[in-house]
């Protein structure tokens, strides 16, 4: 493109280096991939206007930040927030949604370009007819469809690996936070815990699953019910990959609102970047490539769990370098994460 764009870029979140990115208390699961995203963008000389407030510690470099009013740019770039107990009703503590609207309100009466990333599959009918002209999307295989064709784009990584496979480990572990995926974390990670335990396997959980909140279990009766479970604290995002490396596995647990459509997240760019190798649940059906042609790494029951963990333990960390790679080759069929392939796609939208 011989133009430089303009991108305007409303996201609730992060765009913190790796080694910089201690914020801990946020469920801001796109961090790990915002920074390459903007560093793609940059590279190409288009400058970023970053449209919400500011949550980093400080400016990314190059970035500019227009929390109030509406810059001139030639393409908005949105994350959908969605209404929450935080940033709706009669007391909103939190100002993402309302901005955003606002936002998305200017630059559509205005007929600058829209794209909207619907990541966590949150918008109704109703948002998407808010704005006819704009271009839906999100991150899965099969994109959802409400009141139009949405295209998909997946999360983005250069996923760099940070790690080589450890030479052993006793823990099967699962890094993220507790939202709407009670079925499979049950499936996948509470019911295996025993059997792995009397096998001298830790199963070890680091999130907000602790954390008291009116939309989630009681913490005592989340302890109550996995008593074999380790339950650690959230954890900072830079000190994500060194918790995931110290595994024999983890299992790629998923919303059951995701199954259908294959939303491919940010957690299998996590484990390869920490080389760490991934169980595939047998019903993440458009994931089921990344569990290997032989199916070595797919999983359809707590016993597979238990079975393929014990497995896995007993491998070299070479074989199991091996399995990591022969994981990223299948999750690139599956979709393409390159941040060159986004920015690709924002430059034709404004060609």
């Amino acid at each position: 493109m011989e133009n430089n764009m303009r991108v305007l870029y409303s996201f609730w979140g992060f765009i913190t280096p790796l080694e910089k990115n201690s914020m801990v208390n946020t469920p801001d699961g796109e961090r790990g991939n915002r920074v390459d995203f903007v560093r793609e963008l940059q590279s190409r000389d288009h400058t970023v206007i970053q449209l919400q407030k500011m949550r980093d510690e400080e400016q990314f470099p190059g970035v500019e930040y227009s929390p109030v009013g509406f810059p001139d740019g030639d393409i908005v770039y949105c994350e959908w927030r969605w209404p929450t107990w935080k940033n709706s009703g009669n007391n909103p503590q939190e100002s993402d949604y309302t901005r955003q609207c606002e936002v998305l309100d200017h630059y559509h009466a205005a007929g600058v370009p829209i794209i909207i990333h619907d990541g966590d599959l949150k918008m109704t009918a109703e948002e998407e007819q808010r704005w006819p002209n704009a271009v839906i999307s999100d991150a899965c295989v099969n994109p959802r469809m409400l009141t139009r064709k949405r295209i998909s784009i997946p999360w983005c990584n250069y996923m760099q690996r940070y790690f080589s496979p450890v030479e052993y480990s006793y823990n099967y572990t699962y890094v993220g936070n507790n939202y709407e995926r009670e079925n499979q974390f049950k499936k996948y990670y509470v019911d295996p815990s025993t059997p792995l335990r009397e096998s001298g396997i830790q199963t070890y959980v680091c999130g907000n699953w602790l954390a008291r909140s009116p939309e989630r279990e009681d913490p005592g009766a989340r302890i109550t019910n996995a008593p074999n479970v380790a339950f650690g604290p959230r954890l900072a995002y830079k000190d994500i990959f060194s918790v995931l490396n110290s595994s024999i596995t983890v299992t790629h647990i998923t919303k059951d609102d995701y199954t259908p459509f294959g939303n491919i997240t940010g957690r299998f760019f996590e484990a390869i970047k920490s080389g760490v190798p991934a169980l595939i649940p047998w019903e993440y059906e458009h994931a089921r490539p990344v569990g290997l042609s032989d199916e070595s790494l797919i999983v359809r029951s707590s016993e597979d769990v238990v079975k393929k963990t014990k497995w896995i333990s007993t491998l070299s960390a070479n074989d199991r370098l091996g399995l990591v790679n022969l994981q990223e080759e299948a999750l690139r069929t599956v979709i393409d994460p390159r941040p060159e392939a986004r920015v690709d796609l924002l430059e034709q939208l404004c060609g």
